[in-house]
C-alpha cells in the first residue's frame, strides 16, 4: 500500500509560524502602500497587474517559510530470521558414559529412543526419583496387583532402560544435538522453519554457515576452518560473523538457538553477546548437552614456558593438570624432548598425588644447547578416563646465545631506579651500564660508585662513538635538561630511527618530560598533552591494592608477552586487576600512530576505547628501525607488595629480552624486516613487517616488497606460500602483511624487494608455529549457568532460560510474531529545490520589466 501527504514543517514550531507571519504582514502593508502610490502615476490595470506578480511571490515567500515536504509512505512486509548455531569444538566429541540416569534418560526422551504420550507421566517420575537420589520404582501401582506381574514387567522395563542407557553411552555430544535438529520424531528445524527462515551455523573458535543437507556429514567430521580446539560461544552468539549466510541473510534477527556444552574458553565476553542480542529484542534460547558432572578424567589444560630463552638460562616449564576423579591417586607426569633436536637424555619424570581438580607440576630446563628445542608433557591414559586424547600437550623452547645489553640513566637514585637496577643487575642475561647524575659523593672514594656523567661525542651526528652504540635497551629515568640537553636527544633519535633500538621513557615528577624543550624529544614521545595526576593524600587510607589509580591492559597489552604474568587471559587479569595502585603520574593521550598497553582505571569507570588513548599510560610506538616505549608512572615497584619479585622482576626481564628481539631482525641499512612475534599457535595470523628509511622511500617511491615464506628444510624452489606486504595507513614507513593458516613447523621468511636495490645484508628470518595451547578438553563438564547468564542477557524482561534436549519442542514458542512491517518512507523537499528559486526569481522579473515598460522607478 502506497500512502502520498504534503506535510508543512513550518507549522512545527509555534514560534517560526507567528514569526513568517508577522514577516509577511509587514510585507503586505508595504505592498499596499507601493501600490496606493503607483496609482497616481500608471493606470489602475497596470496596477492591478503588479499587485497580483507581487502577492504570488509573497505567497512563494511564504510557502518556503512554510517548509513543504511531499511524502510517500510504502508498507511492506519484512520476515525476521533465527539462527541456530551449533558446537562443534572438540569437547562435544565427549560420549557421557559418566552422566547420571537422570540426564541419560532425558536424552533418550529427547531423541525419541523411549516414551510416548501415554507414559510421559511415567517417566517424568523415573526422571524425579533419579535426581532425588532415588531407585525409581518401574511399575506403577496401579498397573498390576500380580506380585510375579510386577516383577516380570521391572525386570523387562530394566532390561529396556539398561539398554538404552548402553546405546546413549556411545552417542557424542554433537550427535545428540544433530538429532535434535534434523532426526527425531519431531525435528527443531522444521518447527523453526514453520516460522521464520533459519540459518544454520557451525562454530568452535569460528563460525561457518551449513544447510540442513549437509548438518550430519559437517558434525561427523567438522572442518578445519571453525578451529574446533577452541570454544568461543560468542561466534555461536553471531558476534563472529559467521552466522547469517542463508536465505534470510539481511533480515533482522528475531532469536538465537544455541546448541552447545555452555564451555567457553576463547576468553571473550559471550554475556556481552547475548546482551547485544537483548538489545535487538532477540533472545537466546541456550539448549544444554552433556553432563553437567565432571568426568573422571585427566588432562593437561595449559602449560607455561618461556618461547625464547637466552643460552644457559634455567627455563621453568609450569603444566596445568585437571585431575577431576583422581584425588589421593598417584599418578605419574613426564616432560619428554621430541623433534630433531632431541638430546636422546631421559625424560623428566614427576609422581603428583592430587588434593583436589586442578594440580600443577614444575619441571626445570638446562638451557645448554642453542636452536629450538621440542618437548611433550604427558601422563600415560588409565583405563578408567572419559577421554584419552588429552592427556598431553606439546611446546617449544627457542634457546639462542645472547644478553640483552642495557643502559640505564637516571638524574638521581629515585626509588624506581633502584628497584629497575636491582631487577637487571640480577638479570644473567642482561649485561648493565648505570648513569646516575646526581650522586651524593662525600670525597672519601676517589669517585662516586656509579659513573656520573654520559659521554657523549663531540659530533652530536656521530653514533657509533655514542654510548648508545652497543646497547639494545637505553632507559632513560627523570634527568634534567642541563644534565641530558638536545644533543643526548638527537643521539637517542638516531639510535632508535637508523640502529633500531629501544628506548623506554619512564616519567619524573621533576623533569621528565615536562621540563624538557627537545624537538627530539618530542618527536620520540608516544603521547601528547600530558597531565599530572597526584592522588597523594586522596583516598589513600586503604590497602596498596585500594590506593590510587590502577593499570588496565588493553587487548594490544595482553598480547605482549612483558605484561604476561600467566599463560591464562583470566588469571592474567586478575593479577594486574590485584596489582597496588600508583598515587602519581603523568596521563597523555596517545599519537595516531601509537599502540596503548596500559591505560589508567578507576574502579565504578566505564572503560572504553577513547577512555584508552585519553588516559593512556603504557604506550608504544615504531619509530623508524626501532622502537619507544612510554611508562607514565614512576612506581613499577609498588608491584612487589607482597609478592617480591614475582611481578616486577618478571616485567623488566621480559622488557630486555623484548628489546633484544626487536634489535635482532633481519635487515641493511635501507629496511628492517621481521614477524611480529617469532613464535606463534597454529590458527594465528602471522604478522610480517618491513620497515624503511625515510629517504630510501623517497628515493624509490614505487617500491614493491613481498614475503616468501618457505618450510625449513624444504629445497623445493617454489615458496610455501607468498605474501604481498602493504603500506599501512597509520605508518607510512611500514609495510605490512599477514601468513595465514600455517601448518606447525619451522618457516624462513625472507624478503624479496622490487623496483629499488634490496641492499647489503640478509633479509631472511624465522617463524615458528606450534600447536595450539588450548583449554578445550581440560574440563569436560557442561555448563548450565553460563549459559543460564547469557539467557538472561539477552532476554527483555531479564529472565531467561536454558532448555534440555527433552524440551526443545517448547523452543519455538519463544520467539515473536516473525512478520514485522516496515514503512519506507520517501520524502521529496519542496520549498528547497531549483524550480523553486527559478519560480521566485521568474515573478521578481516579470514584475520589474512591468514596472520598467510603464516608467516606473
Amino acid at each position: 500500500m502506497t500512502k502520498r501527504h504534503l506535510i508543512l514543517h513550518g507549522l512545527d514550531s509555534t514560534a517560526w509560524l507567528v514569526g513568517s507571519l508577522a514577516a509577511v504582514g509587514v510585507a503586505l502593508v508595504l505592498i499596499v502602500l507601493l501600490l496606493r502610490y503607483e496609482r497616481r502615476l500608471v493606470p489602475r490595470n497596470v496596477g492591478n497587474t503588479l499587485l497580483v506578480f507581487r502577492l504570488a511571490v509573497l505567497a512563494a515567500v511564504f510557502l518556503v517559510l512554510l517548509q513543504p515536504t511531499f511524502v510517500r509512505e510504502l508498507d511492506r512486509e519484512r520476515t525476521g530470521r533465527i539462527i541456530v548455531a551449533l558446537d562443534l569444538s572438540e569437547s562435544t566429541e565427549t560420549t557421557d558414559v559418566h552422566a547420571t540416569n537422570a540426564e541419560k534418560l532425558r536424552w533418550a526422551r529427547a531423541l525419541g529412543m523411549i516414551g510416548n504420550p501415554s507414559i510421559d507421566a511415567r517417566l517424568d517420575r523415573w526422571i524425579g526419583e533419579y535426581e532425588a537420589g532415588r531407585e525409581p520404582d518401574l511399575v506403577d501401582d496401579d498397573e498390576t496387583p500380580d506380585p510375579e506381574r510386577r516383577r516380570q514387567l521391572a525386570e523387562v522395563r530394566r532390561e529396556n532402560l539398561d539398554a538404552i542407557f548402553a546405546e546413549i553411552d556411545r552417542v557424542p555430544r554433537r550427535e545428540i544435538a544433530r538429532r535434535l535438529l534434523t532426526a527425531t520424531p519431531q525435528p527443531l528445524l522444521p518447527e523453526l522453519e514453520k516460522i521464520a527462515s533459519v540459518d544454520v551455523s557451525l562454530f568452535g573458535g569460528k563460525s561457518q554457515s551449513a544447510d540442513p543437507e549437509t548438518l550430519e556429514r559437517l558434525s561427523a567430521a567438522p572442518p578445519a576452518a571453525i578451529l574446533p580446539d577452541v570454544s568461543d560461544l560468542s561466534q555461536g552468539l553471531g558476534a563472529g560473523g559467521g552466522a547469517g549466510g542463508g536465505a534470510g541473510a539481511g533480515a533482522p534477527v528475531i532469536g538465537v538457538v544455541l546448541l552447545t556444552d555452555g564451555r567457553d574458553n576463547s576468553g571473550r565476553d559471550p554475556v556481552g553477546a547475548g546482551r547485544r542480542l537483548g538489545l535487538e529484542s532477540a533472545p537466546v534460547a541456550p539448549v544444554v548437552f552433556g553432563s553437567r558432572h565432571r568426568p573422571r578424567d585427566i588432562s593437561i589444560s595449559a602449560v607455561d614456558y618461556p618461547q625464547t630463552v637466552f643460552k644457559d638460562d634455567k627455563p621453568v616449564v609450569k603444566a596445568t593438570l585437571i585431575t577431576a576423579g583422581f584425588t589421593g591417586e598417584p599418578l605419574e607426569v613426564v616432560l619428554e624432548q621430541t623433534g630433531p633436536n632431541a638430546s636422546g637424555d631421559p625424560p623428566l619424570t614427576k609422581t603428583i598425588v592430587p588434593d583436589g581438580p586442578i594440580t600443577q607440576v614444575e619441571f626445570e630446563l638446562e638451557a645448554d644447547r642453542l636452536g629450538r628445542h621440542e618437548y611433550v608433557v604427558r601422563t600415560d591414559p588409565r583405563p578408567d578416563e572419559t577421554r584419552d586424547d588429552n592427556n598431553q600437550k606439546s611446546l617449544a623452547i627457542n634457546v639462542v646465545d645472547d644478553q640483552a645489553s642495557v643502559l640505564l640513566i637516571e638524574g638521581e637514585a629515585r626509588w624506581e631506579f633502584r628497584f629497575i637496577d636491582n631487577a637487571l643487575s640480577r638479570d644473567e642475561r642482561a649485561e648493565l651500564d648505570r648513569v646516575v647524575f646526581r650522586q651524593p659523593y662525600m670525597g672519601v672514594l676517589q669517585d662516586t660508585f656509579l659513573p656520573r656523567r654520559l659521554a657523549l661525542p663531540a659530533d652530536p651526528a656521530d653514533l657509533h662513538e655514542s654510548p648508545f652504540a652497543e646497547a639494545d635497551l637505553v632507559i632513560v629515568g627523570d634527568v634534567a635538561p642541563e644534565e641530558f640537553g638536545d644533543d643526548g636527544w638527537r643521539l637517542l633519535d638516531k639510535f632508535v630511527a637508523e640502529a633500531g633500538g629501544t628506548l623506554v621513557l619512564v616519567a619524573g615528577k621533576q623533569s621528565l618530560p615536562l621540563a624538557h624543550r627537545s624537538e627530539s624529544l618530542e618527536r620520540l614521545l608516544p603521547v601528547t598533552n600530558l597531565r599530572p595526576v597526584n592522588m597523594a593524600g586522596f583516598d589513600q587510607t586503604g590497602a596498596p591494592t585500594e590506593r590510587g589509580f590502577q593499570l588496565k591492559l588493553t587487548p594490544d597489552g595482553e598480547r605482549e608477552a612483558m605484561f604476561q604474568f600467566d599463560t591464562s587471559t583470566e588469571i592474567n587479569r586478575e593479577i594486574w586487576s590485584s596489582l597496588p595502585g600508583h598515587s602519581w603520574g603523568l596521563l597523555g593521550t596517545a599519537k595516531p600512530g601509537a599502540t596503548v598497553y596500559a591505560s589508567a582505571y578507576r574502579p565504578g569507570t566505564e572503560p572504553s576505547l577513547e577512555a584508552e588513548r585519553q588516559y593512556s599510560v603504557i604506550v608504544h610506538q615504531h619509530y623508524g628501525f626501532g622502537q619507544v616505549l612510554w611508562l607514565g608512572i614512576d612506581s613499577t615497584w609498588r608491584w612487589r607488595h607482597r609478592v617480591g619479585d614475582r611481578y616486577h622482576h618478571r616485567f623488566w626481564g621480559q622488557l630486555g629480552r623484548w628489546a633484544a628481539e626487536n634489535k635482532a631482525a633481519a635487515g641493511n641499512d635501507f629496511v628492517k624486516f621481521g614477524p611480529e612475534r617469532s613464535d606463534i599457535e597454529v590458527g594465528e595470523d602471522a604478522v610480517l613487517r618491513a620497515r624503511w628509511t625515510q629517504p630510501f622511500l623517497i628515493r624509490n617511491p614505487r617500491v614493491k616488497a613481498s614475503v616468501e615464506v618457505r618450510r625449513a628444510g624444504d629445497a623445493s624452489p617454489r615458496p610455501f606460500s607468498t605474501v604481498e606486504l602493504l603500506p599501512s595507513e597509520a605508518r607510512p614507513l611500514v609495510f605490512e602483511g599477514r601468513a595465514v593458516s600455517l601448518p606447525p613447523g619451522e618457516y624462513t621468511l625472507t624478503l624479496v624487494v622490487e623496483n629499488a636495490p634490496p641492499g647489503a645484508g640478509d633479509l631472511s628470518t624465522s617463524l615458528y608455529v606450534h600447536e595450539r595451547q588450548t583449554l578445550e578438553l581440560s574440563d569436560l563438564s557442561a555448563n548450565p549457568e553460563l549459559l543460564k547468564q547469557i539467557a538472561d542477557a539477552a532476554s527483555p524482561t531479564g529472565s531467561g532460560r536454558v532448555f534440555y534436549p527433552d524440551e526443545v519442542a517448547q523452543i519455538p514458542a519463544l520467539f515473536r510474531d516473525p512478520e514485522a512491517a516496515v514503512v519506507l518512507r520517501e520524502e521529496t523537499v519542496l520549498w528547497d529545490t531549483w524550480g523553486v528559486i527559478a519560480l521566485f526569481f521568474g515573478l521578481l522579473t516579470v514584475e520589474w520589466v512591468v514596472r520598467k515598460l510603464n516608467g516606473l522607478p
